[in-house]
């Protein structure tokens, strides 16, 4: 008889103090109070857009991207061949007060095939999150559009 109270009584506490589900996204975490650094910190200038991206473009190479935090730019194929590295580090340009893209420039030799050096020119939506594209046109070095481009991020 004991031993039956003594269960019934800590069962029963226990069923009192469910905890709420915990929630692990950018809109409960910021509503909640809590400070957002690691991966729901708010993306600034080059944080838009380090990183490895799945690129695709109307004319041009695909494979993944990748912008480095040193501003180097590498792009390699689907199986992780290296397709070209950058010319020069990438630059960008801060969003505008009241504005959420982030303008981004980058080239890559991609010598050896039909092209050889292509300049991307783009944008990215800083508050888009995980699924935030950058997209834009790419050109030859001589000035010539090539076509355009978006990339995803991986």
């Amino acid at each position: 008889a004991t031993r039956r109270a003594c269960g019934f009584a800590f069962g029963g506490a226990l069923s009192l103090g469910r905890p709420e589900r915990a929630r692990a996204d950018l809109a409960s975490a910021g509503a909640g109070g809590l400070p957002l650094v690691g991966r729901f910190e708010r993306l600034q200038g080059a944080n838009a857009f380090v990183g490895r991206w799945r690129l695709r473009c109307t004319d041009g190479p695909a494979g993944t991207l990748s912008l480095l935090r040193d501003g180097d730019v590498e792009l390699r194929s689907e199986a992780g061949e290296l397709l070209g590295t950058g010319v020069a580090p990438w630059t960008y340009r801060q969003r505008e007060k009241g504005a959420s893209t982030v303008l981004v420039r980058f080239s890559v030799d991609v010598s050896g095939g039909e092209w050889d050096v292509l300049y991307f020119t783009g944008a990215v939506d800083a508050e888009g999150g995980p699924g935030r594209r950058l997209e834009g046109s790419l050109s030859t070095g001589l000035g010539r559009r090539v076509g355009e481009f978006v990339a995803e991020p991986l």
